[in-house]
């Protein structure tokens, strides 16, 4: 089969070829164009874009030469030949983009142009998608990125701050044209800038809409003009400033004024208790804050460097504004009351509040002594509203007061005189925990009557001792108060501290604040029957009482000292018949006073373990330490002409105690190293030897195993300090129960020193006085009995730990009133103590008040306990010497050691004898039958202790020392305030 012939293709006569020659000239200048940096070039071989001609048989080539050139116009990129040799070999090719040889498509640098057009080839490297990923996640890829965002953004804000510009500009230059015109229509006559303000503010007056629209931009823009006003004319906003200053701060003035000054009807009293610095501060601020900001503006310094003041400039300003009040208004004196009142407590004498007088700070003298006569008068009528108002409590004791003159006359000499104060206290109810309780709530029939002379009542002989359940009480909260101790005076214990717990409770006071009014001072010595009859009378009569009133009312607790419940008890006997109420002192209900009772227990444990002075032998262990401590002699023992001071004593038995609590620790722990032993000691490590040095050192048990061996092997030594570790651990126990308010392990104690009381030649009196007081509670209602416990403490300021025996705070008041408020002038009379003894707490409560609130430290060295760890260490170092605490049977000098008494031992042998106690179970003393109303007349005093019974040096005069003990009385200043006392009675 033959070939088909072919259609003939169209004639390319008309069609020219390009020249290779005129190509390769033409990319040869978009090659050379194109910049070196780029990775990859563009071939040689790559296609033209330019549209191709209808497709014909190929022409023969065309050759440029001289004879035949093209065609040449300013656009066309073809040039004549060059006539340098020219390199017209390929470009080497683009190695792949996943050549390990050579670099990478660059994503960073724009695809260079192509000559013919066509699509980039770098714009969206999709060619090698791994090699892209991985670019994609190295840091110049994402910083490219960044950078190019960032460069946007800064474009975009460039863009938006010249219009803005532009805007500003435009606005302000609307603004100028504005003015322009308005100034140069005013400079033409037109309407001057003062008739415009004044047609503004005239139209305000009829249209709200405007007032409203001027008022909203006076105040948005009202101090931006004031400034512009104060820099074009500052003398003119001066004065304008000055005016209205001057007027806003006479306004002020007038508000200090009316806030300084109180109603007529308010209470000084209630000036005193409801003053407070900082609250006044803020009123001040509040109600005059563009004099408070005057004084902030003078006082302060803006200088670098400048050092700030330690004054609190809120107290200065307050006292400022309080001075510049009173020059307004001789009434506004509420801050200057406050101030005198405090001077006047404090110990500042007259010429001195004269002073503060004159300077505007306090008020004159007699302006003071004016008001001290009005606080007394409203505490007069405070006690006697509160007395009608609820059950009241009365504790009074005896003041002795030397009276001396400057010029002794006929009828002007020294002398002595006794006086007596008293204080009434509010009973708390201890079944709903208010601090009141209501009249009535113990009617006087819940007392039982009383039938004889003594105060019998039936007991047996189980009453003389704690029941087994009890003694199991005491014997735990002894355990505690010795553990206690132990972590408290041994440093090596510190990291055990916090793991001890509170003392076991056995009848707990809850915490409540005690409430006080002191009443006037009274002319009479109740040292006697017939001066304790004047008492009791003074005291109702202060408290405006009939027997109808007292009956209403019902019991009446009496608190006082030894001599003060014997009198009573007496009264109380010799008018058991009288049928009126008041007469018959039936309303009183005896407590005796724990604060003596405590300070009788101490010299019962230091006058038994005295021991022998100037021994030359160990055992005698009280005055063996006072020794050993240097501290300063004092008179102690039975044997003693006086009785033995409180406060030196107690702080002896502290010290010896912790000696002797380190000691038996080293002894009984069994390590070579107490001290390395007791600081990695655990509680169970702790709590073990505890048990075990109880045991063997501070029982009676122990102190009977002891005297159990022959006696050949005895050791008095050693027996003395179980007996002294015993009694002194029982005092300390006392002590912090009486703090703790746990009246019950307080009744526990004092049932243990009732029978060692009663060991001859030591305090009989206070044996009867315990066993008589824990009997009674006994026989009374067990809701009478839980009213009187539970009122036998009080606390003052109403938190844990703060509770304080009654007597104590009686005794207070008589400090006070007998040595800091008793005047050394010639007026002072008992006119003016029984003026002041009703303002001392008041006037001791604003001292606190305004001390605290000017931030003064406190009243001096606040009373607390001393580091003793150097005495203690001293005392146990000497106890390990001596062994005293081990025992000994080969001890070279037992036979010179006076032994002491088993004083529990001794005082139970008189529970044995016959007239145990026999005035408190039958009649001692028979009385005359005589008319109803009248005093018994006494006929015989059977039953009586035999003299040789008794201690005569069993009464104790308190002290200030003794006071001092009291953390809560500031008596740091003492000899500062009593030289107020010359001056206080010339304005009586």
């Amino acid at each position: 089969m033959g070939f088909t012939s072919r259609k003939r293709r169209a004639s390319d006569t008309d069609y020219k070829a390009p020249s290779s020659v005129v190509k390769r000239l033409k990319l040869s200048e978009e090659v050379q164009s194109t910049p070196i940096q780029h990775n990859r070039g563009i071939t040689l071989q790559e296609e033209s874009d330019d549209p191709l001609p209808p497709s014909s048989a190929p022409s023969s080539p065309v050759f440029w030469d001289d004879n035949n050139e093209p065609e040449r116009s300013e656009k066309s990129p073809v040039r004549p030949m060059s006539p340098l040799n020219l390199d017209f070999s390929p470009l080497p090719t683009t190695p792949p983009g996943n050549s390990p040889d050579g670099p990478l498509t660059s994503p960073f640098i724009p695809s260079p142009v192509k000559p013919y057009g066509g699509r980039p080839r770098v714009s969206a490297p999709h060619r090698n998608p791994r090699g892209t990923r991985d670019l994609q996640k190295q840091p110049e890829w994402r910083a490219a990125k960044l950078q190019k965002a960032r460069q946007e953004a800064e474009a975009v804000e460039r863009a938006l701050a010249e219009k803005e510009q532009e805007f500003k500009a435009k606005e302000k230059q609307k603004l100028q044209n504005v003015v322009h015109g308005f100034v140069r229509n005013t400079m033409q006559g037109g309407t001057s800038l003062q008739e415009i303000l004044d047609a503004m503010f005239s139209i305000n007056e009829d249209d709200p809409q405007i007032t409203g629209v001027f008022s909203k931009f006076f105040r948005a823009h009202g101090a931006t003009l004031m400034e512009k006003v104060a820099e074009r004319a500052p003398q003119e906003a001066d004065l304008f400033s000055s005016r209205h200053i001057a007027d806003l701060v006479a306004q002020e003035g007038q508000a200090i004024q009316n806030l300084l000054t109180r109603d007529t009807s308010t209470k000084v009293s209630d000036l005193l208790s409801s003053f407070n610095m900082q609250g006044l501060s803020d009123k001040l601020r509040e109600v005059a804050p563009t004099m408070w900001g005057i004084l902030v503006a003078v006082s302060t310094v803006e200088e670098e460097g400048h050092e700030t003041t330690r004054r609190d400039r809120s107290l200065v300003f307050t006292t400022v504004c309080a001075m510049m009040s009173l020059l307004r208004s001789q009434k506004a004196n509420n801050f200057q009351a406050i101030i005198a009142l405090f001077l006047l407590g404090s110990g500042a004498a007259k010429r001195e509040i004269e002073v503060f007088a004159h300077a505007g700070i306090s008020l004159s003298y007699k302006s003071v002594m004016n008001y001290i006569k009005t606080l007394s008068q409203e505490g007069i009528r405070q006690f006697r509203a509160v007395f009608r108002s609820c059950m009241c409590s009365i504790v009074w004791d005896n003041l002795n007061i030397a009276f001396r003159v400057e010029s002794q006359r006929l009828d002007s000499k020294n002398h002595f005189d006794n006086g007596t104060t008293a204080t009434l206290i509010p009973v708390y109810n201890p079944f709903t925990g208010s601090s009141r309780t209501l009249r009535g709530t113990l009617p006087l029939s819940m007392k039982p009557e009383r039938t004889s002379s003594n105060s019998t009542f039936s007991w047996t002989a189980a009453d003389t001792l704690p029941s087994p359940t009890d003694a199991a009480k005491l014997d735990e909260c002894l355990r505690w108060q010795l553990k206690d101790n132990a972590l408290q005076h041994i440093p090596e214990f510190a990291h055990l501290r916090a793991m001890l717990g509170r003392c076991p409770e056995v009848e707990q006071i809850q915490v409540h604040k005690t409430e006080q009014y002191p009443l006037p001072a009274m002319h009479e010595d109740e040292s006697s029957i017939d001066g304790t009859l004047a008492v009791y009378e003074a005291i109702f009569r202060h408290l405006e009482t009939s027997s109808e009133d007292l009956e209403d009312h019902g019991l009446v607790i009496s608190h006082g000292d030894l001599l003060t419940d014997n009198l009573v008890n007496t009264i109380e006997a010799s008018r058991r018949n009288t049928p009126d109420v008041l007469e018959s002192t039936r309303a009183l209900t005896r407590l005796f006073g724990i604060f003596h009772a405590k300070m009788a227990g101490n010299r019962l444990v230091v006058n038994e373990h005295w021991g022998k002075p100037n021994a030359t032998i160990p055992g005698g262990l009280c005055w063996e330490h006072t020794q050993l401590l240097q501290r300063k002699p004092i008179s102690a023992g039975w044997k003693s002409k006086k009785a033995a001071p409180w406060k030196p004593c107690h702080e002896l038995l502290q010290i010896s105690t912790a000696g002797h609590v380190r000691d038996a620790f080293r002894i009984c722990c069994g390590a070579a190293s107490f001290t390395e032993w007791a600081s990695k000691a655990t509680i169970s490590d702790f709590e073990q030897v505890a048990d075990k040095v109880y045991a063997s050192l501070y029982t009676t048990a122990a102190y009977d195993q002891a005297c159990s061996v022959q006696e050949a092997h005895r050791d008095p030594a050693f027996e003395n300090s179980v007996l002294y570790n015993r009694d002194s651990l029982l005092y300390l126990l006392l002590v912090s129960s009486i703090k703790a308010g746990d009246i019950g392990r307080v009744v526990l104690i004092f049932r243990i020193w009732a029978v060692m009381m009663r060991t001859p030649k030591t305090m009989p009196k206070y044996a009867d006085a315990f066993f008589e007081t824990l009997g009674r509670l006994k026989s009374y209602n067990p809701v009478l009995r839980k009213f009187l416990l539970h009122n036998w403490l009080v606390n003052l300021r109403g938190i844990i730990d703060g509770f304080k025996e009654v007597d104590l705070l009686q005794e207070h008041q008589n400090f006070w009133a007998k040595i800091i408020y008793n005047a050394k002038g010639v007026n002072r009379s008992w006119e003016w103590l029984s003026r002041i003894t009703v303002c001392i707490f008041v006037l001791r409560d604003a001292m606190k008040t305004v001390q605290s609130t000017f931030k003064i430290p406190d009243y001096g060295t606040k009373h607390t306990v001393p580091d003793m760890k150097n005495e203690i260490l001293r005392v146990a170092e000497a106890l390990e010497k001596d062994r005293l605490q081990e025992l000994w049977s080969e001890r070279p000098w037992k036979e010179d050691v006076e032994r002491v008494r088993d004083l529990l031992e001794e005082g139970s042998n008189y529970l044995n004898s016959r007239g145990a106690f026999s005035r408190f179970t039958e009649p001692s003393v028979t009385y005359e039958v005589v008319a109803s109303g009248s005093d018994a007349l006494e006929k015989g005093t059977g039953g009586q202790m035999d003299d040789e019974e008794e201690n005569h040096h069993e009464d104790y005069d308190v002290t200030r020392e003794d006071l001092e003990m009291d953390d809560e009385e500031p008596y740091g200043m003492l000899d500062t305030i009593l030289r107020a006392a010359t001056d206080m009675v010339e304005e009586t």
